[in-house]
Formats: structure tokens, sequence, C-alpha cells
């Protein structure tokens, strides 16, 4: 609305809607980006540099057409009463006076040039109803009209008409014109753009050659993604619903003389660091309705600008920087390969505001501010009306955008305070870019023989109830651990028959709890216990994987959203679907009487088995062995283990383990040896206590404590490095990977003795977990890089399970991309820009399948698979400085020279 009256010439508010509503509606879509509540504004901001030595001859021209009223532009102002006097950017001749040099006049015409794109668009561009013949006068004229009509009071939101205005609205009009082109002629420079937006699509060839000239020499770019609601990636609500509109940058050009503004007085806070003629433009990436040539011609300007974005060797600031490159890759399509994308490293406030508190994983950009920037600083409120693209531009975003680059600068100095910069730039930043092409390639789905199992599990549901209704003698809501807690111990009683001297209760309220490992103990007892463990795992099963996939599937496949600052300890999460979660394991449920079709007693379900590859295309998984029992050994340096590791891998690991520790030969390791041993030493690994582990053995509290004992009394040196773990978080109060990522624990210092219990096992935790994840980021990220670096190579990482990746390859493909991950994985023990050498060598097993729950060993499926780039076993001492890593291509390493 605002556009429009800023067109014809006069308030419509002040108007009766009758007389103009057809019009209105008619060019509704036919206003420009720019908000025009601050067009009146504008001109008290505008900068005039050298007005009292340069003058400026106007020769005011209307197209082809000479306008009659040829008059400057004091004469303008007071035609108010006269037609209108359109004025355009592109009509303007200057002619600059012999004061100038020759210099002064070239630099005043670039800039002149440039600034022609931020004039508002309605002088650009004739509206809907300028294309039809509806002439301003006709309106001023019909406004005057209406303006006579005293009888007719017709109430506008928060507006009132008022006839005694001292101004008309076509005097205001023509005064802002006036004013705009004053402006416009007289500032000789760019500071238009403080106030203004550059679209690009109103840009002419010399002014496009310029603007890609500007980003390959900007100090800095500022980006933003905007939304058709006006919203943008800024804003406090971080799940947009609407669809993308098109992206701001924001272009920080270096002050002459240095750094920092050019006029310290008069720069706050917000601005120190922009210079006043620094740019912000507007690339729309919403593909118009109607195509015709010109659109193409913009597509293809912006995909230029946006590839230059991802180019160029200056920083690019974006909060949620992921989300900004999923976006372009969406938009280049089939013009664009994901391996476009491979070098881009963005610098995410986010990001770098998680590793200093990782507690704190999804904050806002407001909350941000308000928690690193100083108090004067504050995020400017977008205003927006309803859904309206026009307001989709204006003041503030560019005012939040140097907000943003103020406070990524105060956290990239935070980062180096905290020892955290190198992490930063080497372990996290290049991960953006792979998380952004993992979200932009889906996995197929089976869904008929989903939506197959799901009907099956539906059925075993009801006969599971049915079951659970008929031993307990009446009916109950089988999931309301109330009505389950009064059948079990109210009616049946079974606490008072279980051997255990007392069961777990509730946290608050101390109720007999009806936990898994509850259940468990008084399986034996009753079988309503039993039926209910079953009932639980099938309705998670189809709950969760199996119809929470169907919801999450489109077009027959599934892309899960990855959360880069999602867990303390450094691991990726993900979402819709949580792919991470869905369990390796296939369960086994007894078919349902009433399911036809099915012979078999016993029904076999794999919730992987649903994801299949593409045609032509096969799964490689990828999965490091035993990574954090190896990171153990490593911290701890403990002999035996490394022993274990070091030595000629020709035995199981836990089968090798548990010989040592109960002394017995490894001929006579049973599988319920191995799996006890297997638990004992996560639950060190993951400090899990001695109630923790005897739920997981089904064993006595005191008997797990026994088992905990004894192995660390077999490997001392394991109980030397958790004391030490712990002693350091409790001198500094935090704890640190081997890649030097931190996480406080300030419970570590607390009162009451649980908590620090909690979190000194969270500190041994998090130095063995932390340190595997930082290890399998940095596999993901040398894999991405040697991948996208290889011309012939086209796969695609398509999911991270903690230790596992996995990938879709070409079948063709299979052989030379499976030697590629085998040997860039495995050289990881050693990185000499990392200073990192482990004392144990890193084994990855290789898998492939058409199915991802089949998959089979890679020497079953296409022959013994290449070998590791070392030929003799790793010695007992570290590797010496000079002995090469890898032959693939570094992983990128970014390091701006403006930080602090």
């Amino acid at each position: 609305m605002e556009n429009y009256e800023a067109l014809v010439g006069f308030d419509l508010c002040n108007t009766p809607l009758s007389s103009v509503a057809q019009k209105i509606m008619s060019a509704m879509h036919s206003g420009d980006l720019v908000d025009s509540k601050t067009w009146g504004k504008r001109t008290e901001t505008m900068e005039v540099i050298n007005k009292s030595s340069v003058k400026y001859s106007v020769q005011l021209e209307d197209g082809k057409n000479q306008s009659p009223e040829k008059k400057d532009l004091k004469s303008l102002r007071s035609q108010t009463s006269r037609g209108s006097a359109k004025l355009s950017p592109q009509s303007f001749s200057v002619r600059l006076t012999d004061q100038l040099s020759t210099d002064q006049k070239q630099k005043s015409i670039s800039l002149l040039t440039l600034s022609s794109c931020l004039i508002p668009q309605y002088n650009q561009e004739a509206s809907v109803l300028q294309k039809k013949g509806h002439k301003r006068k006709h309106f001023l004229t019909e406004n005057i009209n209406n303006e006579n009509k005293g009888n007719i009071n017709l109430k506008r939101k928060h507006i009132t008409y008022n006839n005694s205005s001292a101004k008309t609205s076509k005097q205001m009009a023509l005064e802002e014109d006036t004013d705009e082109a004053e402006a416009y002629l007289n500032s000789g420079n760019s500071g238009a753009l403080k106030k203004h937006f550059c679209d690009i699509r109103h840009l002419d060839d010399w002014a496009k050659s310029q603007l890609i000239e500007m980003l390959k020499q900007a100090a800095a770019l500022v980006v933003t993604v905007m939304y058709t609601d006006g919203s943008t990636q800024l804003g406090a609500d971080q799940t947009p619903v609407s669809s993308v509109r098109g992206i701001v940058v924001l272009l920080k050009r270096q002050a002459e003389g240095g750094h920092g503004c050019p006029d310290a007085p008069a720069c706050g806070p917000v601005l120190e660091g922009f210079v006043s003629d620094d740019p912000c433009i507007y690339i729309q990436v919403e593909h118009s309705a109607i195509w015709d040539q010109e659109e193409e011609a913009h597509q293809q300007f912006a995909r230029n600008v946006l590839f230059q974005t991802l180019k160029c060797k200056c920083p690019v600031i974006c909060f949620n920087a992921k989300d900004f490159v999923r976006i372009l890759l969406q938009f280049f399509g089939n013009d664009g390969s994901w391996k476009h994308v491979a070098d881009f490293v963005g610098l995410d406030p986010r990001i770098a505001a998680w590793l200093i508190d990782p507690s704190d994983a999804t904050p806002s950009f407001e909350d941000l501010v308000e928690k690193y920037c100083e108090k004067s600083i504050t995020v400017k409120v977008n205003s927006t009306y309803g859904n309206s693209s026009r307001n989709i531009v204006n003041q503030n975003v560019r005012e939040n955008l140097k907000i943003l680059y103020r406070l990524t600068m105060d956290l990239c100095s935070k980062l180096k305070d905290y020892g955290l910069w190198q992490l930063f730039c080497t372990l996290e930043l290049p991960l953006i870019p792979i998380l952004a092409v993992m979200e932009s390639h889906a996995i197929q789905v089976n869904k008929e023989e989903m939506e197959k199992t799901s009907a099956l599990l539906g059925a075993r549901l009801k006969e599971l109830e049915q079951e659970a209704h008929f031993v307990a003698g009446e009916r109950f809501l089988i999931m309301s651990n109330n009505q389950l807690r009064e059948i079990l111990f109210g009616k049946l009683k079974l606490h008072l028959l279980s051997q255990r001297n007392s069961l777990p209760r509730t946290g608050l309220q101390k109720y007999p709890s009806t936990s898994e490992a509850v259940l468990n103990a008084l399986r034996d007892l009753h079988p309503l216990p039993k039926i209910i463990l079953e009932y639980r795992q099938v309705h998670k099963i189809k709950s969760t994987f199996v119809d929470g996939l169907l919801a999450c599937m489109k077009k027959g496949s599934i892309s899960s959203t990855w959360n880069q600052t999602g867990t303390v300890t450094g691991r990726l999460s993900a979402k819709h679907p949580n792919i991470q979660g869905i369990s390796k394991h296939p369960i086994q449920i007894t078919t349902p009487k009433n399911f036809k079709g099915k012979e078999d007693k016993i029904l076999t379900i794999s919730p992987r088995a649903m994801f299949v590859s593409s045609k032509g295309h096969t799964f490689l998984a990828a999965d490091f062995s035993q990574i954090e029992l190896r990171i153990l050994a490593h911290l701890s340096g403990d002999p035996e283990l490394l022993k274990l590791f070091q030595e000629s891998e020709r035995d199981d690991v836990f089968s090798t383990l548990t010989s040592q520790w109960k002394d017995v030969p490894v001929e006579q390791v049973t599988h319920a040896d191995r799996e006890q041993t297997k638990k004992v030493v996560y639950a060190v690994v993951y400090g899990a206590g001695k109630e923790r582990l005897a739920a997981c053995l089904g064993i006595p509290v005191q008997e797990a404590a026994q088992f905990l004992e004894s192995f660390l009394q077999k490997y001392k040196k394991i109980k030397d490095f958790a004391r030490a773990a712990i002693a350091q978080c409790h001198q500094t109060g935090y704890v640190v990977s081997i890649m030097g990522r931190r996480r406080p624990l300030p419970r570590i210092h607390a009162h009451d003795q649980q908590l620090r219990a909690q979190a000194e096992r969270q500190a041994v935790n998090f130095v063995v977990q932390g340190s595997a994840a930082d290890l399998c980021k940095l596999a993901m990220i040398h894999v991405f890089t040697a991948v996208a670096a290889s011309g012939t190579l086209t796969a695609r990482l398509v999911a991270q399970i903690h230790d596992e990746l996995l990938f879709e390859v070409e079948d063709p493909q299979i052989p030379e991309c499976a030697a590629l991950v085998r040997r860039t994985m495995e050289s990881l023990e050693q990185v000499q820009a990392l200073e990192l050498r482990l004392q144990v060598p890193l084994k990855v097993s290789l898998s492939v399948g058409r199915s991802w729950g089949h998959l089979v060993p890679l020497q079953e499926a296409w022959g013994p698979p290449p070998g590791p780039c070392r030929t003799e076993s790793p010695s007992n001492s570290l590797a010496t400085p000079g002995a090469p890593v890898s032959t693939h291509p570094p992983a990128p390493h970014f390091s701006p020279s403006f930080c602090l």
C-alpha cells in the first residue's frame, strides 16, 4: 500500500476506498522492495560531498519524449499544483563544471551510475497501472475531488482522515521526488547505500561488472536469507514456515588508511569496521511465475553473483550458514554441482558461541547479541505487514547485518582467547558445506515395504494389548505408567516376590518405577512384564522408525536435518527424521495370528532395510572399529591396551580383551563373556556408574561394582587417566578433548555429592567421547575434500552415524572410492597440521549393499579391499614428525587475518 501511494502521489488511506478499490487491487503486486515509510526521511540522512565546490547542471528528460517542463529542482518544488513530474535515474544527464578535476569527474560519474540502482524501483519501472495508461495526474485529480467530499468518513487501521492537512498528498509526493533527486545528484558518492538496497535485477551491464569486482575486493561479506513473509535468518523464529524470497549481502569495504570507521567520533559500536558507502545488495532467488528471456538473464546473473560469493577469498559471515549453503544448492539446481561449495568457508557466530558455551545449543541471533555484545546494541525488529513481499527489504536488515558482523568479530576474538580458534577453523567451519550437501541429497525409502511393515506392527500391537489385558485380569491403558504401576504392584504385588531387596523408584515422588530395568527384573515372576517389554519395543519401532519415517518422506525419499551444535560432546545430531537413532540390530517379533501372507512364527524386522540406494548406485559404509576404546588406550597409555592394538589384530578385540581380563585362553571365551566385557568397557568409557552397569548386565549392583573394580585393577592406567581428568576439571572447571574442544562442568564444585559425582563421570566421558567425535568429523572433512578434488569420483556422503560414514556411490566407482575412504580415514592417526599423533592405529571396516539394513563386508561383495598405505604393522613408538600422513589434498584451513 505504501509503495502504491508513493507511485500515484497521494495517500490512499485518506481517500474513500470505494473510488479506487479496483485500481488498488490491480496494482498490489507492482510495488518495490523498499519500505516507503522511511522514504520521506531519506533525504535528511543523505550525504553531500563537496557541496560548496561542486556545481551541477541538471536537465530532466522523460524517456524519449522531452518533458514540457524543463526546470531546475527549486522550480520543481513550486509546481505541486500542476501535473506530476516523473523522475527517473536513467533519465538524468549531469554536466560537471570545470571546477572538478578529471579524476574527480570520473569518480563522481562512476558512483552516480552505481547509485542509480538504489533509487526506489517505482522510478525505474512502470507499474501495472502506468502500463495500462492510467497516468498519475488522473489520480491526483480524483484525489482533489475526493478531498471535497466531507460527508465520507472511512475508518482505516491506525489512520484517520484529516481535511485540514497543511500539505496535500500530491505536494508531499512531489517534494519527496525532488528531495530524492537532490540527494541523488548532489551526493557524488554511494552514501545512498546506507539507506537503500541495490536490487541486482536493475543493474546495467557496466554496474554488473563493477559489482563482481566489488565482491572480489570486499574485505568481508555479511549475508542473510530473506523469506516471503519479510523475516530473515536473524529473526527470533528459528523455524521459518515461509519459502525463500532472496538473499541480502552487505559488502564490507576496508576504510582508507586502516581498520574501522573513518570517522571514529561519529561511528557507534555497531558501525565499527564499516565505511559509509558499504553497499548492500539484494539477490532474488525466488523464481518468477512468468518466465521470459529477461527473467532468465536475471537468474543467470544472480547465479554468477552467488558463485562469486562462494569463491571469494574474504570471510563470508552468516548466521546459520549451513542453511544459506543449502539454499544456494537448491537455487543452482542442475546448473550447480555439490563440488562448487566444497571450498566454501563461512563464519557462523552460532557455532563460535556453541564452542564457547556448549550447553547453549540453539540460541537466536538476538540471544547472542544480548549475551556477547555491548548493552547499547539492540537487534532491530523487522516490521512486516502480513505476508506482503514489498516490505521484505528494509533498513532494519542492513543494521542487523552490521550487528552480525560486530558479533562475529567479538566471538572470534573470544575463541582465540579460549584457545578454540584452531578447532573452529579446522574442524567446525569446513563441516558447514558438508552438512548442507548431505541435506540436499535425499535417501530413497521403500515406501511399499514400509507401509506393509507398519500394518504388521500395528496388528502385533493389538494382539499384545489383548494378551496384557487377559493376564492382568482387567482392561487398562497399556502405555499409562500409573495404571501399569497399579496392576504390577497394587494388584499383583510383584515387588514382594522379587529377590532384589529394593526396586528403583521414580525421581521426585518416589513411586515404584515401571522402567525397562524393573520389568526385566520382574519378567520371570509373571507374564505381564514380558508382554509390556515387547509392546514397548514394537511400539517404538512402529511410531519412530516406520510411521515417523513415512511422515518425513517426500517423493519417496527422506533427508534429515543435521545439527552441528546440538550436543555438548561435539557429536552431530539429526532430526526429521533422526536417522542416527535407527538401530542397526534387527528385532524379532511373533507374527500376528490374523496377519496373512506370513507363515513364519518369528519375524525379523530391520528398520534400516527400508533405506535403499538409487538406481545404479550402492551404499558404502565406513566404520571406525572400536574408535572409543582406541582413544581410551591412547589417552591412558595403558601398556596392555596399547599392546592389544599395536600388535597384529588377528583375533576379535573384545575376545582378546576378555582373555586378558579373565586370564583364559581366547578359544575358551564365550559370546556371553565377550558381551559382558564389551559392556564393562563402555561403562568405563561413558562414565556409567555401577547402577547403570548392573541394569545393563541384569546383575546386582554389588556384582557390577566388582566387575568395574576388577577391570580397572587389570588396566591400572585407565584409572590414573580418569583421576587426572577429574583433577583437571576440579582445577579449571572444564575438560578438553584431544583437539582442544572444551566442556565446562560447573557442577564439579557442587556441594551435593550426587551432582559432583555426576560431573566427574561426565568429565571422563567427554574426554573420550569428545575426542572420538573430533576424529569422526575430521574424517568427514578429509574424505569430502578428497572426493571433491577427484576428477572422476561422484560419491555422496548421505549420513553420519557417530563413528560410521554412509556414502552412496556409483557402482563402477566402488573399488576406487572404497580405497580412498579407507586410506583417508586410517591415515588420521597422524595429522601434522593439528599436531595429532595417536599411539594406536585406526582401523576402518567397509561394507556395501543395495539396502542399508543388508550390508555385507566389502571382501564378500567386491573382492579383497585395497590395503592401507602402510605395509608394516605400526611400532610401539610414536611416528616421526617427518612421516608421510596421506596422499589426498589437505583439509581446508581458514584463518581470517582481520580477527584479533
